[in-house]
Protein backbone atom coordinates (compact mmCIF):
# COMPACT_ATOMS: atom_id res chain seq x y z
CA UNK A 1 0.00 0.00 0.00
CA UNK A 2 2.81 2.44 0.93
CA UNK A 3 4.69 1.90 -2.33
CA UNK A 4 1.60 1.97 -4.50
CA UNK A 5 0.17 5.10 -2.93
CA UNK A 6 3.23 7.24 -2.21
CA UNK A 7 5.19 6.37 -5.34
CA UNK A 8 2.20 6.12 -7.65
CA UNK A 9 2.55 9.62 -9.08
CA UNK A 10 5.01 12.56 -9.09
CA UNK A 11 4.68 15.61 -6.87
CA UNK A 12 4.85 16.38 -3.15
CA UNK A 13 4.06 14.19 -0.14
CA UNK A 14 4.53 14.34 3.61
CA UNK A 15 4.95 11.44 6.00
CA UNK A 16 4.17 12.53 9.54
CA UNK A 17 3.44 10.99 12.91
CA UNK A 18 4.78 10.73 16.46
CA UNK A 19 8.53 11.03 16.91
CA UNK A 20 9.74 7.47 17.37
CA UNK A 21 7.02 5.90 15.22
CA UNK A 22 9.58 4.63 12.70
CA UNK A 23 9.49 7.12 9.82
CA UNK A 24 13.28 7.19 9.37
CA UNK A 25 13.49 3.40 9.63
CA UNK A 26 10.78 2.99 6.99
CA UNK A 27 12.47 5.40 4.59
CA UNK A 28 15.93 3.88 5.12
CA UNK A 29 14.53 0.42 4.38
CA UNK A 30 12.83 1.75 1.27
CA UNK A 31 16.16 2.96 -0.14
CA UNK A 32 18.27 0.02 1.10
CA UNK A 33 15.81 -2.70 0.17
CA UNK A 34 14.70 -1.45 -3.24
CA UNK A 35 17.30 -3.55 -5.08
CA UNK A 36 16.53 -6.76 -3.19
CA UNK A 37 12.75 -6.44 -3.33
CA UNK A 38 12.56 -5.86 -7.08
CA UNK A 39 10.11 -3.79 -9.07
CA UNK A 40 12.09 -0.59 -8.56
CA UNK A 41 14.35 -0.78 -11.60
CA UNK A 42 13.02 2.54 -12.89
CA UNK A 43 13.60 4.46 -9.65
CA UNK A 44 16.37 6.59 -8.19
CA UNK A 45 16.07 7.01 -4.41
CA UNK A 46 17.90 9.83 -2.63
CA UNK A 47 17.39 10.38 1.10
CA UNK A 48 18.74 13.44 2.89
CA UNK A 49 18.65 13.18 6.69
CA UNK A 50 18.75 16.41 8.67
CA UNK A 51 19.82 17.26 12.20
CA UNK A 52 19.74 20.61 13.97
CA UNK A 53 20.60 23.13 11.25
CA UNK A 54 22.75 20.66 9.29
CA UNK A 55 22.45 17.91 6.72
CA UNK A 56 23.68 14.83 8.59
CA UNK A 57 23.37 11.96 6.10
CA UNK A 58 22.97 11.18 2.41
CA UNK A 59 21.64 7.82 1.23
CA UNK A 60 21.39 6.80 -2.43
CA UNK A 61 19.75 3.78 -4.02
CA UNK A 62 19.53 3.00 -7.76
CA UNK A 63 18.54 -0.69 -8.08
CA UNK A 64 19.59 -1.15 -11.71
CA UNK A 65 23.12 0.30 -11.48
CA UNK A 66 26.33 -1.25 -10.16
CA UNK A 67 27.87 -0.04 -6.92
CA UNK A 68 30.72 1.77 -8.69
CA UNK A 69 28.44 4.08 -10.64
CA UNK A 70 26.21 4.58 -7.60
CA UNK A 71 29.30 5.62 -5.64
CA UNK A 72 30.23 8.16 -8.31
CA UNK A 73 26.76 9.67 -8.27
CA UNK A 74 26.74 9.76 -4.47
CA UNK A 75 30.02 11.70 -4.55
CA UNK A 76 28.57 14.11 -7.09
CA UNK A 77 25.51 14.65 -4.89
CA UNK A 78 27.70 15.27 -1.84
CA UNK A 79 29.87 17.74 -3.76
CA UNK A 80 26.80 19.60 -4.98
CA UNK A 81 25.86 20.32 -1.37
CA UNK A 82 29.16 22.12 -0.84
CA UNK A 83 28.06 24.72 -3.36
CA UNK A 84 24.84 25.40 -1.51
CA UNK A 85 24.33 27.79 1.34
CA UNK A 86 22.47 25.67 3.86
CA UNK A 87 20.47 28.62 5.04
CA UNK A 88 19.06 29.24 8.48
CA UNK A 89 17.05 32.30 7.49
CA UNK A 90 13.59 32.22 5.95
CA UNK A 91 14.90 32.86 2.43
CA UNK A 92 17.98 30.69 2.95
CA UNK A 93 15.86 27.67 3.87
CA UNK A 94 13.69 28.06 0.78
CA UNK A 95 16.68 28.43 -1.56
CA UNK A 96 18.60 25.53 -0.02
CA UNK A 97 15.76 23.00 -0.19
CA UNK A 98 14.79 24.07 -3.70
CA UNK A 99 18.37 24.08 -5.03
CA UNK A 100 19.07 20.59 -3.68
CA UNK A 101 16.36 19.31 -6.04
CA UNK A 102 17.83 21.34 -8.92
CA UNK A 103 21.28 19.82 -8.28
CA UNK A 104 19.83 16.31 -8.11
CA UNK A 105 18.12 16.70 -11.49
CA UNK A 106 21.29 18.08 -13.14
CA UNK A 107 23.34 15.13 -11.88
CA UNK A 108 20.69 12.61 -12.90
CA UNK A 109 20.63 14.07 -16.42
CA UNK A 110 24.44 14.10 -16.60
CA UNK A 111 24.45 10.34 -15.96
CA UNK A 112 21.77 9.77 -18.62
CA UNK A 113 19.18 8.70 -16.06
CA UNK A 114 16.43 11.10 -17.10
CA UNK A 115 14.16 8.13 -17.87
CA UNK A 116 14.23 7.19 -14.17
CA UNK A 117 11.62 8.12 -11.58
CA UNK A 118 13.44 10.28 -9.04
CA UNK A 119 12.36 10.10 -5.39
CA UNK A 120 13.96 12.65 -3.04
CA UNK A 121 13.31 12.33 0.69
CA UNK A 122 13.87 15.14 3.19
CA UNK A 123 14.00 13.10 6.39
CA UNK A 124 13.56 14.86 9.75
CA UNK A 125 13.35 18.15 7.89
CA UNK A 126 11.60 19.73 10.89
CA UNK A 127 14.86 19.40 12.86
CA UNK A 128 16.51 21.67 10.28
CA UNK A 129 13.73 24.24 10.19
CA UNK A 130 13.28 25.96 13.55
CA UNK A 131 9.83 26.52 15.03
CA UNK A 132 10.13 30.21 14.14
CA UNK A 133 10.67 29.45 10.44
CA UNK A 134 8.07 26.72 9.86
CA UNK A 135 6.34 28.84 7.23
CA UNK A 136 9.61 28.68 5.26
CA UNK A 137 9.08 24.93 4.95
CA UNK A 138 5.72 25.48 3.30
CA UNK A 139 7.24 28.13 1.02
CA UNK A 140 10.04 25.73 0.04
CA UNK A 141 7.56 22.93 -0.66
CA UNK A 142 5.50 25.38 -2.69
CA UNK A 143 8.56 26.39 -4.75
CA UNK A 144 9.45 22.73 -5.35
CA UNK A 145 5.86 21.96 -6.36
CA UNK A 146 6.04 24.78 -8.91
CA UNK A 147 9.26 23.35 -10.39
CA UNK A 148 7.75 19.87 -10.62
CA UNK A 149 4.50 21.02 -12.24
CA UNK A 150 5.81 23.78 -14.51
CA UNK A 151 9.35 22.61 -15.33
CA UNK A 152 9.92 18.90 -14.74
CA UNK A 153 6.58 17.47 -15.90
CA UNK A 154 6.71 19.37 -19.26
CA UNK A 155 10.26 17.98 -19.71
CA UNK A 156 8.95 14.49 -18.92
CA UNK A 157 11.00 14.27 -15.74
CA UNK A 158 9.26 12.22 -13.02
CA UNK A 159 10.07 13.66 -9.58
CA UNK A 160 8.60 12.87 -6.17
CA UNK A 161 9.68 14.84 -3.08
CA UNK A 162 8.76 13.41 0.33
CA UNK A 163 9.00 15.48 3.51
CA UNK A 164 9.22 13.35 6.67
CA UNK A 165 8.26 15.35 9.76
CA UNK A 166 7.38 14.77 13.41
CA UNK A 167 6.64 18.32 14.51
CA UNK A 168 2.97 19.35 14.35
CA UNK A 169 3.85 22.88 13.29
CA UNK A 170 5.80 21.52 10.31
CA UNK A 171 3.07 19.13 9.17
CA UNK A 172 0.50 21.90 9.61
CA UNK A 173 2.51 24.23 7.38
CA UNK A 174 2.82 21.57 4.69
CA UNK A 175 -0.94 20.96 4.83
CA UNK A 176 -1.37 24.56 3.64
CA UNK A 177 -0.27 23.37 0.20
CA UNK A 178 -3.75 21.93 -0.27
CA UNK A 179 -3.64 19.77 -3.39
CA UNK A 180 -0.84 21.71 -5.09
CA UNK A 181 1.74 19.46 -6.70
CA UNK A 182 -0.43 16.46 -5.86
CA UNK A 183 0.31 17.03 -2.16
CA UNK A 184 -0.85 14.21 0.11
CA UNK A 185 -0.14 13.73 3.84
CA UNK A 186 0.52 10.16 5.04
CA UNK A 187 0.18 9.25 8.72
CA UNK A 188 2.59 6.66 10.14
CA UNK A 189 1.68 5.60 13.67
CA UNK A 190 3.46 3.76 16.47
CA UNK A 191 3.80 -0.03 16.33
CA UNK A 192 0.62 -2.10 16.68
CA UNK A 193 0.24 -4.03 19.92
CA UNK A 194 1.32 -7.41 18.56
CA UNK A 195 4.48 -6.05 16.92
CA UNK A 196 5.30 -4.03 20.04
CA UNK A 197 4.98 -7.16 22.17
CA UNK A 198 7.46 -8.92 19.88
CA UNK A 199 9.95 -6.06 20.37
CA UNK A 200 9.55 -6.14 24.16
CA UNK A 201 9.83 -9.95 24.26
CA UNK A 202 13.04 -9.82 22.22
CA UNK A 203 14.55 -7.21 24.54
CA UNK A 204 13.58 -9.27 27.60
CA UNK A 205 15.13 -12.38 26.07
CA UNK A 206 18.39 -10.63 25.16
CA UNK A 207 18.83 -8.67 28.38
CA UNK A 208 17.43 -11.16 30.87
CA UNK A 209 15.50 -8.44 32.70
CA UNK A 210 12.74 -9.79 34.95
CA UNK A 211 9.16 -8.77 35.76
CA UNK A 212 8.52 -6.60 32.72
CA UNK A 213 4.84 -5.60 32.64
CA UNK A 214 3.96 -5.50 28.94
CA UNK A 215 0.42 -4.22 29.48
CA UNK A 216 1.79 -1.29 31.47
CA UNK A 217 4.31 -0.49 28.72
CA UNK A 218 1.59 -0.62 26.10
CA UNK A 219 -0.67 1.69 28.10
CA UNK A 220 2.14 4.20 28.57
CA UNK A 221 3.90 4.02 25.20
CA UNK A 222 1.31 2.69 22.77
CA UNK A 223 3.99 1.06 20.63
CA UNK A 224 6.50 3.93 20.56
CA UNK A 225 9.89 2.25 20.32
CA UNK A 226 11.87 5.46 20.86
CA UNK A 227 10.35 6.04 24.28
CA UNK A 228 10.80 2.36 25.12
CA UNK A 229 14.50 2.80 24.45
CA UNK A 230 14.58 5.88 26.67
CA UNK A 231 12.94 3.96 29.54
CA UNK A 232 15.53 1.20 29.19
CA UNK A 233 18.72 3.18 28.60
CA UNK A 234 17.88 6.48 30.24
CA UNK A 235 15.90 5.29 33.25
CA UNK A 236 17.04 1.69 33.72
CA UNK A 237 13.41 0.49 33.52
CA UNK A 238 12.28 2.97 36.21
CA UNK A 239 8.83 3.65 34.79
CA UNK A 240 7.77 6.04 37.56
CA UNK A 241 10.79 8.28 37.05
CA UNK A 242 10.18 8.26 33.31
CA UNK A 243 6.51 9.12 33.85
CA UNK A 244 7.40 12.09 36.02
CA UNK A 245 10.06 13.49 33.68
CA UNK A 246 8.75 12.61 30.23
CA UNK A 247 4.97 12.84 30.70
CA UNK A 248 3.81 14.76 33.77
CA UNK A 249 6.51 17.44 33.71
CA UNK A 250 6.24 17.91 29.95
CA UNK A 251 2.47 18.45 30.10
CA UNK A 252 2.85 20.85 33.04
CA UNK A 253 5.60 22.79 31.26
CA UNK A 254 3.40 23.08 28.17
CA UNK A 255 0.56 24.43 30.32
CA UNK A 256 2.93 26.83 32.10
CA UNK A 257 4.28 28.33 28.89
CA UNK A 258 0.80 28.76 27.48
CA UNK A 259 -0.48 30.25 30.73
CA UNK A 260 2.29 32.86 30.68
CA UNK A 261 1.73 33.85 27.06
CA UNK A 262 -2.08 33.85 27.08
CA UNK A 263 -2.85 35.63 30.32
CA UNK A 264 -4.15 32.75 32.43
CA UNK A 265 -1.62 33.66 35.07
CA UNK A 266 -1.10 30.17 36.45
CA UNK A 267 -1.06 26.52 35.43
CA UNK A 268 -4.01 25.81 37.73
CA UNK A 269 -6.17 28.47 36.03
CA UNK A 270 -5.21 27.12 32.61
CA UNK A 271 -6.16 23.61 33.76
CA UNK A 272 -9.50 24.87 35.12
CA UNK A 273 -10.21 26.43 31.72
CA UNK A 274 -9.32 23.17 29.97
CA UNK A 275 -11.64 21.18 32.23
CA UNK A 276 -14.55 23.50 31.46
CA UNK A 277 -13.74 23.54 27.74
CA UNK A 278 -13.42 19.76 27.72
CA UNK A 279 -16.75 19.23 29.48
CA UNK A 280 -18.56 21.33 26.90
CA UNK A 281 -16.79 19.62 23.98
CA UNK A 282 -17.34 16.12 25.39
CA UNK A 283 -21.04 16.87 25.81
CA UNK A 284 -21.37 18.35 22.31
CA UNK A 285 -19.48 15.44 20.71
CA UNK A 286 -21.35 12.77 22.64
CA UNK A 287 -18.23 11.55 24.45
CA UNK A 288 -19.76 11.25 27.91
CA UNK A 289 -18.01 12.67 30.95
CA UNK A 290 -14.83 14.58 30.19
CA UNK A 291 -11.76 12.56 31.12
CA UNK A 292 -9.21 14.12 28.79
CA UNK A 293 -10.46 12.57 25.55
CA UNK A 294 -8.28 13.80 22.67
CA UNK A 295 -11.19 15.01 20.52
CA UNK A 296 -12.41 17.17 23.42
CA UNK A 297 -8.94 18.48 24.28
CA UNK A 298 -7.87 18.95 20.62
CA UNK A 299 -4.79 21.20 20.59
CA UNK A 300 -5.74 23.48 23.47
CA UNK A 301 -3.18 25.15 25.76
CA UNK A 302 -0.31 24.55 23.34
CA UNK A 303 -0.72 20.77 23.38
CA UNK A 304 -0.75 20.51 19.59
CA UNK A 305 2.16 22.85 18.86
CA UNK A 306 4.25 21.16 21.58
CA UNK A 307 3.58 17.69 20.18
CA UNK A 308 1.52 16.34 23.06
CA UNK A 309 -1.51 15.80 20.82
CA UNK A 310 -1.55 15.33 17.05
CA UNK A 311 -4.09 15.89 14.28
CA UNK A 312 -4.72 12.45 12.78
CA UNK A 313 -7.38 13.55 10.32
CA UNK A 314 -6.16 16.51 8.22
CA UNK A 315 -7.72 16.98 4.76
CA UNK A 316 -6.68 14.27 2.30
CA UNK A 317 -4.75 12.15 4.81
CA UNK A 318 -3.86 8.53 4.03
CA UNK A 319 -3.02 6.28 6.95
CA UNK A 320 -0.04 3.99 6.52
CA UNK A 321 -0.84 2.39 9.88
CA UNK A 322 -3.98 1.04 11.50
CA UNK A 323 -4.63 3.06 14.64
CA UNK A 324 -5.61 1.05 17.73
CA UNK A 325 -8.98 1.42 19.42
CA UNK A 326 -7.77 2.95 22.67
CA UNK A 327 -8.90 5.89 24.83
CA UNK A 328 -5.89 7.99 23.78
CA UNK A 329 -6.94 7.81 20.11
CA UNK A 330 -9.87 9.91 18.90
CA UNK A 331 -11.52 10.51 15.55
CA UNK A 332 -9.64 13.70 14.70
CA UNK A 333 -6.97 13.95 17.41
CA UNK A 334 -4.77 11.60 19.40
CA UNK A 335 -2.09 11.78 22.07
CA UNK A 336 1.33 11.03 20.59
CA UNK A 337 1.97 8.56 23.41
CA UNK A 338 -0.66 7.32 25.91
CA UNK A 339 1.29 8.60 28.93
CA UNK A 340 0.24 12.14 27.99
CA UNK A 341 -3.39 11.06 28.05
CA UNK A 342 -3.07 9.51 31.49
CA UNK A 343 -1.26 12.59 32.80
CA UNK A 344 -4.01 14.93 31.61
CA UNK A 345 -6.72 12.52 32.77
CA UNK A 346 -5.18 12.48 36.25
CA UNK A 347 -5.09 16.29 36.26
CA UNK A 348 -8.70 16.48 35.11
CA UNK A 349 -9.96 13.97 37.66
CA UNK A 350 -8.03 15.47 40.59
CA UNK A 351 -8.50 19.08 39.49
CA UNK A 352 -4.81 19.85 40.03
CA UNK A 353 -1.69 19.93 37.88
CA UNK A 354 0.64 18.54 40.54
CA UNK A 355 -0.16 14.88 40.01
CA UNK A 356 2.23 12.01 40.70
CA UNK A 357 3.13 8.83 38.81
CA UNK A 358 1.17 6.96 41.49
CA UNK A 359 -1.92 9.01 40.58
CA UNK A 360 -1.59 7.97 36.95
CA UNK A 361 -1.02 4.31 37.73
CA UNK A 362 -4.02 4.25 40.06
CA UNK A 363 -6.30 5.71 37.38
CA UNK A 364 -4.98 3.25 34.80
CA UNK A 365 -6.01 0.32 37.01
CA UNK A 366 -9.67 1.38 37.16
Amino acid sequence: MFIKRVLGYPGIAAIYGPRGAGKTTLLKLLVEGAKEVGGFENFVFIRYEFSEKILSDLQLGIPELNEGVIGEIANELSKSLNNLTIGTTYLGIIIALRDIITSVIKIIERYNLRDKKVVVVYDDIDKYVSKHDQDALMAAANAIADKIVHEYVPRRLWVKVIFAVSDNAASGELDRLGSKGGYTPYLLWNLPKRAFREVVDEIVMKTGVKDVDFDLLWNLLGGNVRELGIIITGYNWNVKAWLQDRAINRVKETFRRHAESSGFGSVEKALAWLIEKGRVAARDYGLGDFTGQPDAVEGALGLLENNITININPPGVWRLSELPSEPWIGKDYAYQIPAYYWAIRAMVETGKANVTPEDLLKIMQH
